[in-house]
């Protein structure tokens, strides 16, 4: 035995405070090597008198407490037991095969060392339970079903903001995001009653400040409504509603970029090193202009004219968000950013009561400037609820000290490669995907899972029913596993009334508003995902216990009381079941004591 056998970091997803008074223990192993795993634990400093050497020995709590198996990752067999350390810190070890102990620092083969089982320098330290290192997000996240809204693309609420290019609504097939459709924030004020009877109690909007773009992503200034969307008084009016309503709102914050045409970047183009906000930049060549040609003469040229100026990247004299001219990257870090944004993310939480922030490519931006931003945030809201775009594991900004969560990305890619395919991808089967939906769950804490923002889609992809092949009963399957999943499920508007689209900009079309363009059974069957998920506790379960026979397109898992069985496929199947009484939440309907259960293609049952 080697330490390449095993995979254990204390003090991290693998060893965690779970509440006040429980520590989480999670080991990887690799896959096939054993399945006896047990943990050795107690006080590093309860030394107990031994009677017949008069000395004193190490007395652990347990010594030997078998870890429960979770099942496989792609690599590893995975372990994980609760703890409960009486005095609140513990040291411990990993006993394989009641034979070789895994520590800190070597793996030990008792039988050859036997003196060596309690040899605490070899132990695993978790040195005490801090309430101030406990992971704490919003206890409300926990149970939110969230809407996410494009305001431009979602509904026209008022047509004397409309600029005179606006485009009829929906008119068009072929789009571009330069298309305008004049959606605003009155048309989401008006559609609040539609978005209550679905059963969302969230609304996340993509970015609502003045920008010159239709997506907004571009701020030019983030103390301002874009006029576009309204005035403040229609945000207050929308939040005050939607509160009534039991609806949360959460705006988009862009920190890592701005818009070309912000102030503070037309300074430095206008006066260079002299500008106050030049070192807010990242100029690559302090000799050269900042841009070839005038603002002026910019702002007159069309968007692809724009795009050739720069088409050879090395052009651009400065940093930005991928390498696009609209959007100067800044240093957050810089005093004047950092107290313009930080201004930023607590007046609209102070002046109007907005419940949380997704933070737009948050993973390029340092540490020390999340941290100084929850502190803020919390201050101004303690229950505000702070959600990261990471696209990557996200572990370094969940340890309670940045954000409440990330978009959960980890489930995304297998739920598109298992009931997709997403051409991008290799497809995946029943046990292929288990392992990669354990991969994720072992990726965070059982108390950062249950907070996550979890999605099939966003306006950043394809929507879920294209990656489905447009096949409306996988798509129920990829959205009834969403809901099934720990955490806050999300759906990209227009999801449920079976809107389709490619990539950006196809996934960002109009609301279909018209009823006979909107698939009816589709609506009521996320109405009744949104119903189960208040009703049923189990699908917000971070456990889950697959079953054997889940191969192939057949997908089959106990939450607690509940079964879920998915025939991802385009055959019939059938599966053996304990003898008791069963009833499908879905419909309603009474199974009975059925002990084979019959399933069509791509049939769906929630059994209890």
């Amino acid at each position: 035995m080697d330490f390449a056998q095993f995979q254990h970091e204390a003090k991290s997803r693998d060893a965690y405070m779970h509440d006040a008074k429980t520590v989480h223990l999670r080991l990887r192993v690799k896959k096939g090597l054993t399945r006896n795993v047990k943990v050795i634990y107690g006080d590093p400093f309860l030394y107990e008198k031994q009677a017949d050497t008069n000395r004193h020995a190490w007395s652990p709590f347990q010594d030997g407490a078998m870890m429960a198996h979770r099942g496989q990752s792609p690599h590893h067999d995975l372990f994980f037991i609760a703890t409960r350390p009486k005095h609140l810190r513990m040291k411990y070890a990993f006993l394989i095969d009641d034979r070789y102990l895994f520590g800190a620092r070597e793996v030990v083969d008792l039988e050859a060392d036997p003196d060596l089982r309690y040899n605490l320098f070899n132990y695993f330290n978790f040195p005490y339970l801090n309430d101030e290192d406990l992971f704490n997000a919003p206890a409300w996240s926990k149970d939110q079903v969230w809407y996410s809204i494009f305001p431009e693309r979602f509904h026209n609420g008022d047509q004397t903001l409309d600029h005179p290019d606006t485009k009829a609504w929906d008119s068009i097939e072929d789009f571009t995001n330069a298309d305008k459709f004049g959606g605003d924030l009155r048309g989401i004020i008006t559609k609040l009653d539609y978005i209550a009877s679905m059963g969302f109690t969230g609304l996340y909007l993509t970015p609502i400040f003045k920008a010159m773009s239709t997506h907004k992503y571009d701020t030019t200034d983030y103390f301002e409504i874009d006029p576009a969307f309204g005035t403040k008084a229609d945000l207050k009016e929308l939040i005050e509603k939607a509160h009534a309503k039991g609806i949360r709102i959460m705006l988009d914050a862009v920190f890592n970029h701005v818009g070309m045409a912000h102030p503070f970047f037309l300074d430095v183009v206008a006066n260079g090193k002299k500008s106050e906000y030049y070192d807010c930049f990242y100029i690559i060549d302090e000799t050269k202009p900042v841009l070839p040609v005038s603002p002026e003469v910019i702002k007159a040229m069309s968007y692809r004219e724009v795009k050739q100026l720069f088409a050879d990247v090395d052009a651009l004299n400065y940093r930005t968000f991928a390498f696009t001219p609209f959007m100067p990257k800044v240093r957050v870090m810089h005093p004047k950013m950092k107290a313009y944004f930080l201004e930023v993310a607590t007046y609209w939480i102070e002046t109007f009561d907005i419940d949380g922030w997704r933070l737009d490519v948050s993973n390029e931006i340092p540490h020390t400037f999340w941290r100084a931003f929850r502190k803020v945030v919390k201050a101004a809201k303690p229950d505000a609820y702070i959600v990261g775009e990471n696209w990557d594991n996200s572990m370094p900004w969940l340890q309670g000290d940045q954000y409440d969560a990330v978009m959960n990305y980890e489930i995304l890619f297998p739920i598109w490669q298992f009931f997709g395919p997403h051409p991008d991808f290799k497809a995946l089967n029943a046990e292929t995907f288990i392992e990669r939906i354990n991969q994720a769950l072992f990726a965070y804490p059982d108390n950062v899972l249950t907070s996550m923002y979890n999605l099939v889609d966003s306006h950043d992809t394809a929507r879920i029913k294209h990656i489905c092949g447009e096949d409306v009963r996988k798509v129920k399957l990829a959205y009834a596993f969403l809901f099934s999943f720990p955490g806050s499920p999300s759906i990209f508007y227009g999801g449920e009334i079976g809107l389709s689209g490619d990539h950006d900009p196809k996934n960002r079309r109009c609301m279909p508003w018209n009823q006979d363009r909107q698939d009816d059974e589709m609506k009521t069957f996320i109405q009744t995902l949104i119903r189960l998920r208040r009703q049923v506790p189990a699908l917000k379960s971070t456990r889950f216990d697959w079953l054997p026979a889940s191969k192939g397109g057949l997908l089959a898992f106990k939450k607690d009381e509940l079964l879920v069985v998915m025939n991802n496929q385009d055959q019939k199947t059938t599966l053996k079941l304990p003898e008791s009484d069963k009833t499908d939440l879905l419909t309603g309907r009474q199974l009975g004591s059925v002990q084979t259960l019959e399933l069509e293609p791509y049939q769906l049952y929630f059994l209890k």
